[in-house]
């Protein structure tokens, strides 16, 4: 299927505190080599995917509008600090729990502003996860979003490896926490492989 022409992803995310978006940089920076793709730091910056979908771009005020309203009535909540891990995509994320307000807002998002997705049912393929397994393809065509609900795995990604060089283990530090205190949610364009590059809206947390 061919991309959708005068389309954006739009990415809503929370921001982790500044002393842990620090601590992400750090770790992202140590992993820097010829076999990773990108790190934190080198115009990339700490943030947890909570909704991600393709939008017609005529649309992307009404849906800044629109996630507005869904976080209204969220407070803040702990996004806690569950290790680290290594996807079969390439991706080494620092990984969360699956919180039931983090889940809460997932789903209002959803609620808010899916139906405004391009091709709903029909979503086109994106290529930052792609090519999608089965449940992937349901979420996609549900919502917009191939890591929704179940397949949802929160999350700051730290690097992406080169094809054929994903190390077997990565060693952090035992005692390293990066657990946080969720009260920024921005609106930010991304790119191809999802990631976010052009902020259109912040959002704070009572």
């Amino acid at each position: 299927m061919k991309k959708p022409d005068n389309s954006s992803i739009l990415n809503v995310c929370l921001i982790p505190s500044e002393g842990v978006s620090k601590l992400c940089e750090q770790a992202s920076q140590s992993l820097k080599s010829k076999d990773t793709m990108f790190v934190l730091g080198d115009g990339k910056f700490a943030h947890m995917t909570v909704f991600m979908a393709r939008f017609a771009n005529q649309d992307i005020e009404k849906v800044a509008k629109l996630v507005d309203e869904a976080v209204a009535e969220f407070k803040t909540f702990d996004c806690t600090h569950k290790g680290f891990f290594i996807t079969d995509g390439r991706y080494y994320e620092v990984s969360y729990a699956k919180s039931e307000p983090l889940m809460k807002l997932q789903q209002t998002l959803i609620d808010k502003i899916s139906s405004l997705r391009i091709n709903p049912g029909r979503p086109f393929e994106e290529s930052y996860f792609a090519p999608y397994n089965e449940q992937q393809q349901q979420n996609a065509a549900q919502t917009g979003y191939d890591l929704a609900g179940d397949l949802y795995r929160p999350h700051v990604t730290l690097t992406r490896y080169n094809e054929g060089c994903t190390p077997k283990e990565i060693t952090m530090p035992d005692d390293m926490d990066l657990s946080f205190k969720a009260s920024k949610i921005c609106l930010y364009l991304a790119d191809d492989n999802g990631a976010v590059y052009e902020k259109i809206a912040g959002y704070n947390l009572l």
